[in-house]
C-alpha cells in the first residue's frame, strides 16, 4: 500500500498530512505544511529536520506519480 494518494484537486497527499502541489514545483499547501510542522515539532525534532523531511517527502511524491501515474 503506497503512502500517497491523489486529491480531486490534482495534489498529492501524504498519510502523514502533507499535501504537496505538484503544479507549483511540489511546494506544499501553507496548511497542511502549518500542520506537519506542528506535529514533527511535537516529536522533538527542529526546523532543519522538519525541512529536510519535508523535502524528502516532496521528492518521494514526485517519484511516486512518475512511477504510478506516467
Amino acid at each position: 500500500m503506497s503512502a500517497w494518494y491523489i486529491l480531486p484537486n490534482g495534489n498529492l497527499k501524504h498519510m502523514s498530512g502533507l499535501e504537496v502541489q505538484p503544479e507549483l514545483d511540489w511546494l506544499p499547501t501553507p496548511e497542511s505544511l502549518q500542520d506537519y510542522a506542528v506535529l514533527r515539532r511535537d516529536e522533538g525534532l527542529d526546523e532543519a529536520a522538519i525541512l529536510h523531511a519535508v523535502m524528502r517527502l516532496a521528492n518521494e511524491g514526485e517519484a511516486w506519480l512518475k512511477d504510478n501515474v506516467g
